[in-house]
């Protein structure tokens, strides 16, 4: 009776491993999340915000296993390690992201990666893209760049209504 016991264990075990995985994966998240932003708000700063950032780099990067298809850890991860102070990294986890499927959020955020490298041009076009695929997602940038990208999305939506415009903004 026992050894029938030990086989259902091992058997039930083995079938939510890969769920108790993804629960992991969440709980990382979530931290790494509310870590993230305490940063942004300003509630953690200096040396105490620097540790919490490579805190949620580790957090983010762990979940990416468990959440491979995920953005939000890759989201997660980037941002983090920018704020980390770890900018070419971040960039190079983005553009990796994007790469797997771009989505406003991401693609807003490599647009800071690459700004914070000195990659102006790219930032811009990056911007540009996330307004081009939701005029919403820009809502977090400054607002002369929010009106110079709306300005530059209408110009495009007119060049797309009159046939002169065959692809959207280049990335």
């Amino acid at each position: 009776m026992n050894y029938l016991r030990i086989a259902c264990i091992a058997i039930l075990s083995l079938a939510f491993s890969g769920e108790l995985l993804r629960y992991h994966a969440e709980w990382q998240l979530a931290e790494a999340n509310g870590r993230l932003s305490h940063i942004l708000l300003g509630k953690q700063t200096g040396a105490a915000a620097h540790a919490s950032a490579e805190a949620a780099v580790e957090l983010a990067k762990n979940a990416e296993y468990a959440l491979p298809d995920d953005p939000r850890a890759w989201l997660m991860h980037g941002v983090a390690l920018m704020l980390a102070d770890r900018g070419a990294e971040g960039l190079k986890v983005l553009q990796t992201a994007v790469d797997q499927g771009e989505r406003p959020e991401l693609t807003l955020n490599l647009g800071r990666a690459r700004f914070s490298q000195g990659d102006e041009a790219g930032a811009n076009a990056a911007y540009l893209r996330t307004a081009w695929a939701s005029p919403s997602a820009i809502a977090t940038l400054p607002k002369p760049m929010q009106e110079s990208l709306r300005a530059q999305v209408a110009e495009l939506e007119e060049d797309l209504r009159a046939g002169r415009l065959k692809a959207p903004p280049p990335l």
